[in-house]
């Protein structure tokens, strides 16, 4: 496995939610202050990044969960 796992930090992705960390609102009306809270400790530096994607592809938030990323409002 040691080629897919990253060198600098070393990292692997574990599919598990943390919810420990933090969950999104109920109804699913999540802003992004409020999942950047618990967004950059679970997707560490890739968070915004992820943001910017799901705005593109999902910007009525179809696709959510406890742990989804929202999309930035227009």
């Amino acid at each position: 496995m040691a080629k897919y796992v990253s060198k600098s930090p070393r990292a692997a992705y574990f599919n598990y939610r943390d919810l420990d960390l933090g969950v999104n609102n109920i109804n699913g009306n999540t802003s992004y202050a409020q999942a950047r809270i618990w967004g950059v400790k679970y997707f560490k530096n890739n968070f915004d990044r992820l943001v910017k994607i799901k705005t593109k592809f999902d910007t009525t938030n179809f696709f959510r969960n406890e742990k989804s990323i929202p999309p930035l409002l227009s």
